[in-house]
């Protein structure tokens, strides 16, 4: 075991690493986890990895040492309170881009305590850390809170993003829902049809359920609960046609100009996707079993996505060092000595971190 790799750049890493469980949880985490487990887009992926990887430079600098010597021994609740101090008064970061640093540490130290639960320790100092509203959240209450309620398109408006919301829905979805797919007594519960038309059932807030009434009472009067009627409608010369997704699209747009107005962090052009991805998000942070998240939303492939997550480390750390070793600069050097710049950029390459 001890020679496996000794011919190659990344074993000879493993061997000036302090805290290999560290740097394999990271490989895991950002070349598994976060691709597969999560679905994260290549954005998604680079703002994680720029998460964590200002976090390690933070540990290197207040301990003043080299990325070979990070371990998960440095993190506690001090630690993790001056990053967020840090982040604000010398990084200058908003509010917003705090918070979305803190959450994405957050959640890899989450993983890590899931993998192995004597690093739960590490995961608990981040309980009641006072992370600030990540952009996403931030996204989702401003955008909310543009359509003005009094108004009929303000009332459709601010109602659809809630059901989006709540959900976790695909547009189309929600676009297909017809009165009788909505449940609102004893356990209340929503009927989508995904793709394929497959059928799911997911349950509704009692929040949800308060605003859906309202949006009956003024929308449909006349319906009963077994109404074939859309739920979500537009009025042309007098008749009612099924809502579409440019009307939403474009109502989106107009919420997000005005909002970025309060939250610049806000993107350029909001998706509706965006909705689905944070419930998504929100619903595993809040401890949801991956697989329930991928029942609520719909996904049919999380079996396989499991057998890549949880496939033996060390395997995957083989694979890594055969793929990276015929190309590594430090091959050329095969000294031990004083930690170089090029030495810790592959080293933050091996394991994920970019």
């Amino acid at each position: 075991m001890g020679q496996t790799g000794c011919g190659h750049s990344g074993g000879r890493y493993m061997g000036r690493i302090k805290d290999k469980r560290l740097f394999e949880l990271l490989h895991d985490y950002f070349s598994i986890y976060l691709p597969n487990h999560r679905s994260a887009s290549e954005h998604t992926l680079r703002s994680y990895r720029k998460a964590v990887d200002t976090f390690l430079e933070y540990l290197k600098r207040e301990n003043s040492i080299s990325l070979f010597d990070v371990g998960f021994n440095m993190i506690d609740r001090d630690t993790l309170q001056s990053f967020a101090m840090y982040l604000s008064d010398e990084k200058r970061c908003s509010a917003a881009t705090c918070g979305q640093r803190l959450a994405c540490l957050k959640s890899f130290l989450k993983f890590c305590s899931e993998c192995d639960s004597t690093l739960a320790k590490y995961y608990l100092c981040t309980d009641g850390l006072a992370v600030r509203v990540d952009a996403g959240n931030a996204a989702i209450d401003y955008l909310s809170e543009q359509p003005d309620p009094y108004t009929e398109k303000g009332q459709r408006n601010m109602f659809f993003m809630i059901l989006l919301y709540d959900t976790g829905a695909r547009v189309d979805e929600i676009l297909r829902v017809r009165i009788c797919d909505v449940k609102t007594e004893a356990t209340p519960t929503i009927q989508l049809f995904g793709k394929g038309k497959k059928p799911r059932r997911v349950p509704l807030a009692l929040r949800t359920v308060s605003h859906y009434k309202k949006y009956l009472q003024r929308f449909h009067p006349d319906e009963t609960e077994y109404s074939q009627e859309y739920v979500f409608y537009t009025t042309w010369d007098g008749e009612h046609h099924r809502m579409t997704a440019n009307n939403v699209r474009a109502f989106m747009r107009e919420c997000g100009q005005k909002a970025r107005e309060y939250c610049p962090e806000i993107p350029e052009n909001v998706h509706p996707h965006l909705f689905r991805h944070s419930r998504a998000m929100h619903l595993y942070q809040g401890g949801m079993d991956l697989t329930l998240v991928s029942q609520w939303l719909g996904h049919a492939n999380l079996q396989t996505t499991l057998v890549y997550a949880y496939a033996d480390t060390e395997q995957k750390r083989r694979a890594i060092e055969l793929a990276e070793s015929s190309n590594s600069p430090t091959q050329k050097n095969p000294s031990a000595g004083k930690y170089t710049v090029s030495d810790e950029e592959t080293l933050k390459k091996l394991y994920g971190l970019r």
